[in-house]
């Protein structure tokens, strides 16, 4: 099984992480070991007031133990490897808590240590030195052992190239995203581009633009304004980013690339989206509720065990302890041996009968994973069905938004300046050249009134008139371009409309189909259900089912979801601590308490055991001593 540790803080954060009973179907506190309290949040909070009498900070160590999706593991196979961690890392007499989850269909083990101890001097913190190395051997040899299918990130240089780590995890979830898919869409985008420019159109064909961050170098932001590191997400190193995308300051920044994208997303996009998304929950929302109800059931079904063991339990033990002599015929029995073998026998009884209760309760959990294995099937089937459609309306709708060119590039602003101040000044020296009326100048030339110099002046006057003219000729020029390129403008968002609405009706067609497609599945799958259903003795299911079909026109939203929320905040929070039967300590005789009470008998029958000698006599004969302590005067 698959072996992850970490050293932390934060005690009450992680205890109630672990008690979630929302995110999780089933939690089982399994064993509290070595603190005072048997509560999670206040045995944390234990070994945090230890802490501070060191300088130990990360005073908790946090384990995960999950194996195979395929195989099944018992609690005796949980336990086994725990031991195995403890006696690799040198947690084996440290105070520990072990949890279990269960969560679509699957089981997995949270087992936490305190590292503080006292070595008879003081409080000390454990030294958890190269403790990911240790875990990693400990794993390969559970794989060994159990005959399990090793996976290959265990060997060198074989490991899935879309493997994801928490934080990336975390992001996808977040996002409603598929993180394996997503990370394969970054690893091909690099792959399949040289250079720059061949990296940021293989994004934009998605809906991704090619940014610069503010702590990372190299980032990848989406039309929703999310931000994706790619040195994380693409598995490549910064040095080899900036071998291909050359500078990050050259790039825009990210906040320019989110306007950009937001620009572009329009409502009806925006609606398309999240039409597609309404569609998606309400197709899922039968299985959800069908989920819900079958969660409730299987707790109580557990509930009503383990009342039924630990009233079972107390049965028992009040009938074991009926079995015990008591008074004279306890201390007789102490002297010939018999209390010590009928205390051996209630031992082990009691330990049979907690091996019993612990077989009951694996074989009912069994059952509820077998059956919540099931039903995740088709969750996870409409789930991969909604991210792959998404994923296909993200790429038409980037199409859409790439209509346009990519974020606006930095500008330099020195450059920009000097040609506006110099593009201002030819303007003002053309407007101050228009002096006076152009046909009085041309008239004037033509009088033989005028002088020379006159006539130089008006013939400067007319050149600068001229020039004019053809500044106001170019200038209507350019405004009749720019008339154009708005008609064209207009023209191509008309288009843009048209397609709008086209891909409109295509989305509401296809929505159709796909709901004729999902009421006939649900129904299949009801009566496939029902066929296949196994009853209890009154002939009932064994949890209650209800036809997979969408609420009726007057359906409430605003009611569903209030019952819906109370519904979890009454049966979902409440999480389920169960614990095996403590094994009941009997007490037994011992050899000097036998020789104690033989001797007190001899003493009261008025003939006391002689002292001991060289030579070794034998035993006094203990019925002729009861007779004579009965006679006695």
């Amino acid at each position: 099984m698959i072996l992850y540790g970490t050293q932390r803080k934060g005690g009450k954060n992680l205890a109630l992480h672990l008690e979630r009973g929302d995110t999780n179907e089933h939690v089982t506190v399994h064993d509290v070991r070595g603190f005072i309290s048997e509560d999670m949040v206040e045995a944390f909070q234990e070994a945090e007031a230890l802490s501070r009498l060191t300088r130990c900070e990360q005073f908790l160590f946090s384990l995960s133990l999950n194996p195979p999706e395929e195989e099944e593991t018992t609690i005796d196979d949980f336990e086994d490897a725990i031991d195995k961690v403890e006696k690799a890392l040198g947690l084996a007499e440290q105070p520990r808590v072990i949890v279990f989850h269960e969560k679509n269909g699957r089981r997995h083990c949270h087992c936490v240590w305190s590292r503080i101890y006292h070595d008879g001097e003081k409080f000390k913190a454990l030294n958890m030195a190269f403790y990911k190395m240790k875990l990693n051997a400990v794993s390969l040899g559970l794989y060994l052992h159990h005959g399990w299918k090793i996976p290959p990130g265990f060997f060198k240089g074989k490991g899935k190239e879309t493997n994801y780590a928490l934080g990336e995890w975390q992001q996808a979830e977040r996002l409603k995203e598929n993180p394996e898919k997503l990370k394969g869409f970054f690893q091909n985008c690099w792959k399949q581009s040289d250079s720059k420019q061949s990296f940021g159109a293989a994004l934009q064909e998605m809906g991704y633009y090619l940014a610069r961050g503010d702590r990372r170098g190299f980032v990848a932001v989406d039309y929703q304004g999310e931000v994706y590191s790619l040195s994380r997400w693409t598995g490549v190193k910064t040095k080899e980013l900036k071998q291909k995308l050359g500078n990050p300051q050259d790039l825009p920044h990210i906040d320019i690339a989110r306007q950009h994208a937001e620009s572009r997303m329009d409502s009806g996009l925006k609606q398309i989206l999240a039409e597609k998304r309404v569609m998606f929950r309400e197709q899922r929302k039968p299985l959800v509720q069908e989920l819900r109800q079958m969660v409730i059931h299987q707790r109580k079904q557990r509930n009503d065990l383990i009342a039924e063991q630990n009233e079972r339990a107390v049965r028992e033990a009040k009938a074991r302890a009926k079995r015990l002599p008591t008074g004279l015929s306890a201390i007789w029995a102490k002297v010939t041996g018999r209390y010590a073998e009928i205390a051996a026998e209630l031992a082990k009884e009691t330990e049979n009968c907690r091996k019993r209760d612990r077989a009951e309760m694996e074989k009912l959990v069994k059952t509820h994973l077998s059956e919540s294995r099931d039903l995740h099937k088709t969750l996870n089937f409409y789930k991969d069905e909604q991210q792959n459609a998404e994923w296909q309306l993200k790429r038409r709708m980037a199409g859409y938004i790439n209509t346009a060119t990519a974020p606006p590039q930095p500008e330099k602003k020195e450059e920009t300046a000097k040609e506006l101040q110099s593009r201002l000044q030819e303007l003002e020296s053309k407007i101050t050249a228009l002096s006076g009326d152009i046909a009085s100048l041309q008239a004037a030339m033509a009088s033989t009134h005028i002088s020379d110099e006159m006539r130089g002046r008006i013939r400067q006057l007319l050149d600068r008139a001229k020039e004019m003219a053809l500044f106001q000729q170019a200038k209507k020029k350019q405004e009749q371009q720019q008339k154009a390129e708005k008609q064209k403008a207009e023209e191509l968002i008309q288009l843009q409309q048209q397609l709008y609405q086209i891909l409109k009706q295509h989305e509401e067609l296809k929505q159709k189909q796909a709901e004729q497609k999902r009421q006939i599945a649900a129904n299949t799958a009801f009566y496939e259900r029902i066929q296949n259903m196994q009853y209890d003795l009154n002939g009932l299911p064994l949890y209650p089912m209800r036809v997979l079909a969408p609420p009726g026109e007057a359906f409430n939203i605003k009611e569903y979801r209030e019952t819906l929320k109370r519904e979890s905040n009454q049966n979902l929070v409440n999480t389920v601590k169960t614990k095996p039967p403590k094994k009941q300590i009997v007490s037994t005789t011992g050899l000097s308490q036998s020789a104690l009470t033989a001797q007190e008998a001899l003493r009261r029958a008025g003939k006391p055991p002689r002292r001991r000698t060289g030579q070794r006599k034998p035993a006094a004969n203990l019925k002729n001593v009861k007779l004579a302590a009965q006679f006695s005067p």
